[in-house]
C-alpha cells in the first residue's frame, strides 16, 4: 500500500502539489525543486501515517481476538483511508498551470505578494484619478446613449419613447458613469428597495439627488411613477422639481405644519395601499392587474427633519418596513448616517451611496470601507455606491440644463395626454377661502358648499346637507353672520324662477334688530301637483341669527314657541346661530354644530371641541374669521368658510 501511494504521490507531483519551475532562472530552480520534493514527503507522512498507525492497532486487535475493538477501529480506518485517496484524486485531476504568470500567482512566497488593503486603496485612488480627470457627459447625454433620444434630437421624443417602454416593476435611473466609461444605472426597486446618501456640505448630495429624480422622471410616465419630496435645506435643491408632473407633493423646512400633512399623508397613503393589495389577494402591487404608480419619497437632510419632526419618525420607519411590497421606495439624504437612522430602518436600506466624508468611521458605516474619505474635495459629484458586492466608484453626471430637461419632460407628459397625478397632500386651510363650489341635490335636498374642510392630509369641499338641525356655536365676530349670509344667497339662487331641479321648501329668514327679532318668508316655487292636491314633503328651511334669546324658555316672542314647534318637526330644518353653547339647552336635538374657537381653552371645551382640538388650534388660528370645528358623528374637522359672501342677511 505504501508504493501505490508514493506511485500516486509521484504521478501527481508535477501538478498542484509540486511546484512549476518554469518561472523561475538560474539558482532559485533547484531551491524550488527541493522545496517541492520537501512537501510532497511532508505531505505523504501527514496522510498515511494515521492509516498506517490504525492499521498496526487493527493487526493486533486480531492477534489478541479482540473482535469488539475490532469493529470500532474498521471505521476509522475506512475514514482515513478514502480522505487519502479523495486527496490524491483532487490533486491528479487539477489542471497544471502552464503559463508563468498562473505559476507565479499561485506559489509566489508570500513576502513578495502585495497585501489586499494596499491593492484596494491603489485601486481606488486610481479609479478616483480617472474618474476626476475624464470630463464626462451631462445627463442629457447619457439619456440619449440609454435610449431617451429623437430621433431628430428632439429629447422630450425620446423621453416618450422610453416611458412607452418602461416597466411599472423596474425604475432605471442613470446618473453617473463608472471608471470604466459605462453608465451607472441604479434600479431602486431591485436594489433597494430603499437608499441611504451620504456626503459632507459640498460633496455634491443635492445635485446627486435632483440628477437621480430628473433620471426617473425621464424614464417612467408619470401614471406609473410618482415623487414626493422632502427638502430640509430651504428649498433650494427641490424647487425645480416641483415642476415635474410626476412631483404630487413638495414641502420644506419652512412649513413645518405642511411638512406634518406630508408625513400623515404618506402613512395614510401606505395603509391605503395595503388595503389595495389585501383586496387583489395578492403580496406585492407588481403582481396587481392594474397598480397604484410606484412611489418614490426623497428626503434631503433627514437630520434635520429628525431633529425638528422627531414624533413622526415612526411614518418613515413603516415605509421603510413595509413599502417595498406595496411600491414604495425611500431615498434618505444626510450629512451624519452615525447616530442619525435607526437600526430597524437602516436595516431595510440595502442601498448605501457615500459622497465625500471626513470621518473614516462614517465611510466604514455605509460602505464597509474608509474609501469616502479619500475622495478630492475639489470634485464634488465623486462618490462610492454599495449593494452588497463591495463599493463602486461613480461621478455623478448633472444635466446640462435642468430647466430645460424638466421642460421638455413637461412636453412629453402632454403629448402623451398625461392626467396630473393627485396630490398626497395639500396645504392647510387659508386664512381666505374665496373659492366657491357647485351645488348638489341628494334625495331631492341640496347640499350647499360652504368651504374647504381640512382632514389633516387634504382639503375637502364641504356642503352643508339641509336635513336635521345645524347650529353655529361662537363668540361675536367670528364668521357666524358671514356663514349664514352665504347660506341664504345660496338658497335664494335655488328659488329663483325656472331654476332646475325645482327646490320642494321654503325660505325664512331671521334676525335680530333693535326692537327684537324680524322675520322675511321666500316662498319656494309651486309646482301644480298632477292630482291636484298639495305636497305634504314641502318643508322649510329656517335660517336665524343670534338665536339665544328665543332659546330661552322664559322668552315672551311669538317666534320663540314658532321655533320650539321647528325644531320637533321633521321636515323642518333650523340653522341658528348662538354666542354660547349652553344657549342650545337641549343640544342633542342638533345632528351637526360649527363651533367657532374663541381660543379660551375652557370655553372651547364647554362649547363642545374634544380636549385633544384646543391643543393643535393655534391662538392665530382661532382669530381668523371663518374658521370653527364641523362636530358631526363623532368627529371634529376643520373648516374655513367661504369668504365671498356679504354680511347681511337680506340678499
Amino acid at each position: 500500500m505504501t508504493k501505490a501511494l508514493l506511485s500516486a504521490t509521484a504521478v501527481t507531483s508535477s501538478g498542484a502539489v509540486g511546484p512549476v519551475p518554469s518561472t523561475e532562472t538560474g539558482d532559485d530552480k533547484p531551491r524550488s525543486a527541493n522545496k517541492g520534493r520537501s512537501r510532497v514527503i511532508l505531505t505523504l507522512v501527514a496522510q498515511t501515517a494515521p492509516a498506517l498507525a490504525q492499521a498496526g492497532m487493527i493487526w493486533y486487535v486480531v492477534g489478541q481476538g479482540r473482535w469488539m475493538l475490532l469493529l470500532l477501529l474498521i471505521p476509522s480506518l475506512t475514514g482515513t483511508l478514502a480522505m487519502v485517496l479523495l486527496n490524491l484524486l483532487r490533486a491528479h485531476r487539477q489542471p497544471s498551470l502552464a503559463s508563468p504568470a498562473r505559476a507565479q500567482l499561485a506559489y509566489s512566497p508570500a513576502p513578495d505578494r502585495a497585501s489586499p488593503s494596499t491593492t484596494t486603496e491603489d485601486q481606488t485612488r486610481q479609479d478616483l484619478a480617472e474618474l476626476a480627470a475624464d470630463p464626462g457627459l451631462q445627463l442629457e447625454s447619457r439619456l440619449s446613449r440609454s435610449g431617451a433620444s429623437g430621433a431628430h434630437g428632439q429629447l422630450w421624443q425620446g423621453i416618450v419613447h422610453a416611458w412607452l417602454a418602461a416597466s411599472g416593476s423596474t425604475a432605471p435611473a442613470v446618473i453617473g458613469i463608472r471608471p470604466d466609461h459605462s453608465p451607472l444605472v441604479i434600479d431602486l426597486p431591485r436594489d433597494g428597495p430603499h437608499a441611504l446618501v451620504a456626503g459632507t456640505t459640498g460633496s455634491g448630495k443635492s445635485v446627486f439627488l435632483q440628477t437621480w429624480c430628473l433620471a426617473l422622471a425621464a424614464s417612467q410616465p408619470p401614471d406609473r411613477l410618482n415623487l414626493v419630496l422632502l427638502d430640509f435645506k430651504g428649498g433650494a435643491g427641490f424647487g425645480l422639481l416641483a415642476r415635474l408632473p410626476h412631483t404630487v407633493g413638495c414641502v420644506t423646512n419652512l412649513d413645518l405644519d405642511r411638512a406634518v400633512r406630508a408625513l400623515n399623508g404618506l402613512q395614510r397613503e401606505l395603509e391605503r395601499r395595503q388595503r389595495l393589495v389585501a383586496r387583489a389577494g395578492v403580496e406585492d402591487t407588481a403582481l396587481m392587474p392594474d397598480p397604484p404608480a410606484r412611489l418614490v419619497v426623497v428626503i434631503d437632510e433627514f437630520q434635520a427633519l429628525r431633529q425638528l419632526l422627531p414624533d413622526y419618525l415612526d411614518r418613515l420607519t413603516s415605509l421603510a418596513s413595509q413599502g417595498r411590497s406595496l411600491g414604495m421606495n425611500l431615498v434618505a439624504c444626510t450629512q451624519q448616517t452615525m447616530g442619525q437612522i435607526s437600526a430597524q430602518m437602516r436595516a431595510n436600506m440595502n442601498l448605501g451611496i457615500c459622497l465625500r466624508v471626513r470621518d473614516p468611521l462614517q465611510s466604514r458605516e455605509l460602505l464597509g470601507s474608509s474609501c469616502a474619505t479619500a475622495i478630492d474635495p475639489a470634485c464634488p459629484g465623486l462618490g462610492f455606491l454599495e449593494e452588497g458586492r463591495g463599493p463602486q466608484a461613480f461621478r455623478t453626471c448633472p444635466a446640462a440644463d435642468p430647466h430645460s430637461l424638466v421642460d421638455q419632460i413637461i412636453k412629453a407628459s402632454r403629448f402623451c395626454g398625461s392626467r396630473p397625478p393627485a396630490p398626497l397632500f395639500s396645504p392647510p386651510l387659508p386664512e381666505h377661502d374665496p373659492s366657491c363650489g357647485k351645488t348638489l341635490w341628494q334625495s331631492g335636498r341640496p347640499l350647499i358648499p360652504l368651504g374647504h374642510m381640512d382632514d389633516g392630509v387634504l382639503l375637502h369641499l364641504y356642503r352643508l346637507p339641509l336635513r336635521g338641525h345645524t347650529a353655529l356655536i361662537g363668540p361675536p365676530g367670528h364668521g357666524k353672520s358671514t356663514l349664514l349670509a352665504l347660506l341664504a344667497r345660496s338658497l335664494l339662487t335655488l328659488m329663483k324662477p325656472g331654476a332646475r331641479p325645482e327646490p320642494s321648501f321654503d325660505l325664512r329668514v331671521t334676525r335680530r334688530t333693535g326692537h327684537g327679532y324680524s322675520s322675511r318668508d321666500f316662498p319656494g316655487p309651486v309646482p301644480a301637483p298632477p292630482d291636484g292636491r298639495q305636497d305634504e314633503n314641502r318643508g322649510l328651511v329656517w335660517i336665524l341669527d343670534d338665536a339665544q334669546d328665543l332659546l330661552d324658555p322664559l322668552c315672551r316672542d311669538p317666534l320663540a314657541s314658532l321655533l320650539q314647534e321647528a325644531l320637533g318637526q321633521e321636515g323642518t330644518t333650523v340653522v341658528l346661530a348662538v354666542d354660547a353653547a349652553s344657549a342650545l339647552r337641549r343640544p342633542e336635538r342638533f345632528s351637526r354644530r360649527l363651533v367657532f374657537p374663541c381660543g379660551e381653552r375652557g370655553a372651547d371645551l364647554a362649547a363642545g371641541i374634544p380636549a385633544d382640538q384646543p391643543a393643535t388650534l393655534s391662538t392665530r388660528a382661532s382669530a381668523i374669521p371663518g374658521r370653527c370645528l364641523v362636530l358631526e358623528a363623532g368627529l371634529a374637522i376643520p373648516l374655513q368658510v367661504f369668504s365671498l359672501a356679504v354680511k347681511q342677511m337680506d340678499p
